[in-house]
């Protein structure tokens, strides 16, 4: 299994476990429908970006359902345990996406011109006291 479809896995499983966003499970007293249908289509959001290993876009989207649960719950639309829920399995799914962009980034390679530098020993002066006579001490 990749990292796209690893990642995008774990994205939808916590967001969808946490936030209980299962059609059948019907409405909760402490997530309203409404509420239920944004986050829903917000983590779908999240998932496809993330399968299709768009992770900036799965980051942004990501964005969204947070703001879009912290409106919900300053309307009174989801409980404060359950906002909390959300926001953790947020939090988890940040730090997921965050290391899958880091991993994401090809390491650079040296080139020729990055190599560090040889001394080649064309010291003229063969390790011998350029100063005067008097004032070197051999």
């Amino acid at each position: 299994m990749n990292i796209r479809s690893r990642l995008a896995t774990r994205v939808a499983a916590a967001l969808l476990v946490a936030a209980t966003l299962t059609a059948c499970s019907g409405p909760s007293p402490d997530l309203a429908t409404p509420t239920v249908e944004k986050l829903q289509s917000g983590v779908l959001g999240v998932t496809t970006a993330a399968a299709a290993g768009d992770f900036t876009g799965a980051q942004s989207a990501l964005t969204a359902v947070q703001a879009d649960l912290l409106t919900a719950a300053a309307a009174g639309q989801v409980s404060a345990a359950r906002a909390a829920e959300i926001q953790s399995a947020i939090n988890l799914v940040t730090g997921d996406l965050a290391d899958a962009i880091e991993a994401s980034i090809p390491t650079p390679t040296p080139t020729e011109d990055q190599s560090p530098s040889v001394d080649k020993g064309d010291n003229k002066d063969n390790g011998k006291c350029k100063k005067s006579d008097d004032e070197c001490d051999d």
